[in-house]
């Protein structure tokens, strides 16, 4: 009655709670590196304190467009940088996930299959 329940258990329950656990470290980690949000303000300006709207001659009206030009580049460029390593990392973790989900059913076998192959005197190595 035990094993039947462990089997009901893994191949039920677990299964589905590791697929669960899989999509929230994967949603973790967009979280974390905030993934929507930085692609909403991809080009806001990075860190600029004073470069708002600026009247007087014209040559302080281009200096400050090419200072919000040049902060918004920057911005675009860290930004970008932070999404691509949120992704790789989100990446990594679902074809990880992926590769658990799919080993997941064959896990209980493997003691078997050893003990079969000790028994058997093959040696894999």
């Amino acid at each position: 009655m035990l094993i039947a329940t462990f089997f009901a258990w893994w191949y039920g329950v677990g299964w589905m709670t590791l697929v669960q656990k899989v999509s929230g470290r994967v949603t973790g980690v967009l979280s974390f590196f905030s993934v929507g949000q930085l692609l909403t303000s991809l080009f806001a300006p990075f860190r600029q304190i004073s470069a708002g709207r600026v009247q007087g001659p014209l040559g302080v009206i281009m200096r400050a467009w090419v200072d919000r030009l040049f902060s918004r580049g920057i911005g675009a460029i860290v930004r970008s940088l932070l999404i691509l390593t949120g992704l790789c990392c989100a990446a990594f973790y679902g074809v990880l996930g992926v590769v658990m989900i799919v080993f997941w059913p064959v896990l209980p076998v493997l003691p078997l299959l050893g003990l079969v192959l000790m028994i058997s005197g093959y040696k894999i190595i």
